[in-house]
């Protein structure tokens, strides 16, 4: 019996992986990558960090033990106010007693502002003929946080990335102290990178006291 040649059986091999599609390192869309998608989503977004991945959860929603979700928080209650507290009272002893500290924007870094009971400085630069700053907030914790301001009419923008975080409340803050006028509560988390935007305004500075509510 005469045995097939090389070159035959070499045609038949290929001609068996060309019809059942051997070749697995195409894709199917001509070889675009697929994006990966967020495993957190629709009710939290993912942190990748070296310690490990984890999800942020939306408020109401807590992040699952099992695997990288999100699932309903069955203790969660809607809150329909902001508790602001002794309304800037301890801020204001900031205010009069320290720990001080002078931080200036600058368009090629952002400065941190993260310092518990601490009365910051806060020096803006000037922009298109108004003030503004961009400055770095890890809070360290999670819960209620107060942003106390020296200027009532600032704006303020806090930003994950570049989601804005709203805030819960805001409100004037009680008369201890000349140098707090303004609150705004937010809710935000632990080991998560934050920033805080003042302006476009017209002072050129402004006082500032963020604190965690206990």
């Amino acid at each position: 019996m005469r045995l097939p040649s090389r070159a035959f059986l070499l045609a038949g091999c290929i001609a068996a992986l060309t019809a059942c599609g051997g070749s697995d390192s195409q894709q199917p869309d001509g070889g675009t990558p697929q994006e990966q998608t967020d495993p957190c989503a629709p009710h939290g977004h993912i942190h990748r960090e070296q310690e490990g991945d984890w999800c942020h959860c939306d408020r109401g929603y807590l992040a699952s033990e099992q695997d990288l979700s999100c699932a309903p928080d069955p203790t969660y209650v809607p809150r329909e106010d902001f508790d602001f507290g002794d309304d800037g009272e301890h801020a204001c002893w900031h205010v009069a007693n320290g720990p001080f500290a002078t931080v200036t924007a600058s368009p090629d870094r952002r400065p941190r502002v993260d310092d518990f009971h601490t009365h910051y400085t806060v020096k803006l630069r000037q922009e298109s003929g108004l003030s503004v700053g961009t400055f770095n907030f890890k809070a360290w914790a999670t819960g209620d946080f107060v942003l106390y301001l020296s200027t009532p009419d600032v704006a303020v923008t806090v930003k994950e990335g570049e989601r804005v975080v709203e805030p819960v409340g805001t409100q004037p803050t009680g008369p201890f102290c000349d140098g707090l006028k303004q609150m705004v509560g937010y809710e935000l988390t632990d080991k998560v990178q934050y920033t805080v935007s003042f302006g476009p305004t017209q002072p050129t500075e402004l006082g500032l006291v963020i604190e965690h509510l206990p």
